[in-house]
């Protein structure tokens, strides 16, 4: 299973559209295009790959536990909270603010939290009112990194030095494509050379760059781009279809978009079986494939 990186990614898509690769109004939409099928992926599969769990530290007198600023979750799934008593992790049961509104008002017995209640994408309220700064473990969905994505650029100067806002995770020999920069000379696909941690250079005498533009990582994979391409591209395809003027019933070819997604359903009910399994939520909460002859049903 070869999967997707960014470059083959846009290739097989300008394939089947019938553009070529380099086409300006084709690279405008691209970024758009990722985010409407990665996007669309997640929101109709339930990955198990997704859910990832952070330890937070909460304060002594108050319900509120804040989580990490910048919506560190989509899906809030469990909270445990670490007892210093016993040293086992346990599990708060999730309810309704009014809940702890009712019961544990502010002023109330202090003890090791019992429930919890989202307020909203970072802070937390518990019951009771904890007693002391305990240790949290929080467990929620987060995105899938985009494909081809790398942080933003702070400086592009003479002889190919790039430097990164942050750790950009390329490795000597991977390819990059650079657009969005003045002087146009910077934007082109390269090969990279890793300096350090945060610094690259590329094969270019460009002069120092005026507009600092974006960058994508052409040999990066995601979760999506790897285990579930042919989703993926149907997904791109079904947007694809709007930049050909091929959305609504009266364009040139008014099938063309619904057959793009009846494919992108097809495809996605394979996908969701194999989440599920994954999870041990297939027939009778076991983690075989759904069967249409075993009987009894297990």
């Amino acid at each position: 299973m070869t999967g997707l990186t960014y470059g083959t990614y846009v290739t097989q898509i300008a394939t089947m559209a019938v553009v070529p690769t380099t086409d300006p109004n084709f690279q405008i939409i691209i970024p758009s295009m990722i985010d409407y099928a990665e996007l669309r992926m997640q929101r109709d599969i339930d990955f198990l790959n997704t859910s990832t769990a952070i330890n937070f530290t909460g304060t002594a007198g108050t319900s509120n536990l804040q989580l990490t600023s910048g919506y560190p979750f989509v899906v809030l799934e469990n909270i445990g909270v670490t007892n210093p008593t016993t040293g086992f992790l346990e599990q708060l049961t999730p309810v309704t603010k009014e809940y702890l509104y009712a019961i544990y008002p502010t002023g109330s017995t202090q003890n090791v939290p019992q429930y919890f209640a989202p307020f909203n994408d970072n802070l937390v309220l518990l019951g009771p009112i904890p007693d002391q700064a305990y240790n949290y473990t929080v467990v929620g969905t987060q995105r899938f990194p985009t494909l081809g994505a790398l942080p933003s650029i702070v400086s592009a100067s003479t002889g190919g030095l790039i430097v990164f806002s942050s750790a950009h995770g390329l490795t000597t020999g991977n390819s990059i494509t650079l657009s969005g920069f003045s002087p146009t000379t910077w934007n082109n696909t390269f090969v990279v050379t890793v300096v350090n941690p945060t610094s690259i250079t590329v094969s270019t005498t460009a002069t120092n760059a005026i507009t600092i533009g974006t960058a994508v990582n052409n040999s990066s994979t995601t979760f999506i781009s790897e285990y579930l391409p042919d989703v993926f591209i149907m997904a791109s395809m079904i947007y694809i279809s709007a930049y050909q003027r091929n959305f609504g019933k009266l364009n040139d070819d008014p099938q063309m978009a619904i057959t793009y997604e009846s494919q992108y359903q097809a495809l996605l009910k394979g996908a969701m079986v194999e989440e599920a399994r994954k999870k041990f939520e297939s027939s009778a909460w076991t983690s075989q494939s759904p069967t249409p002859v075993a009987t009894p049903t297990r």
